[in-house]
């Protein structure tokens, strides 16, 4: 093997291991993105946040809300689900407020049911 070849595959090497690491670290981003957020909407940060690194919570679903202290993504997550929409409601529940299924599922029922 010339030495131009060897150079080149070490080249390549090196660039798909700083490819893996940069996906690892924009996924970390995201997710300290989303605890941010949920800072700010004044929700807190829940046990199996990303800035844990934990497994997920015990069974514990989230208090639902009273009408008197909704946000706006309770408000939507309701007319999502008023609107026949219940899935992509619970979805976007497990994603604003780091929820399991089942916690998405209960808490967007609630809010459903008020």
């Amino acid at each position: 093997m010339e030495i131009n070849t060897i150079v080149l595959i070490v080249f390549l090497l090196l660039i798909l291991i700083l490819l893996v690491r940069v996906t690892s670290l924009q996924a970390q981003l995201n997710e300290l993105k989303r605890d941010v957020e949920r800072l700010e909407n004044g929700a807190g940060v829940t046990a199996q946040s990303s800035l844990s690194y934990s497994s997920p919570s015990m069974n514990s679903s989230p208090p639902s809300p009273n009408q008197t202290d909704w946000t706006e993504l309770d408000k939507e997550l309701q007319a999502l689900a008023q609107q026949g929409k219940k899935i992509v409601a619970i979805k976007k529940a497990r994603e604003a407020k780091n929820l399991s299924l089942k916690d998405a599922k209960d808490y967007v029922e609630s809010l459903e049911r008020l």
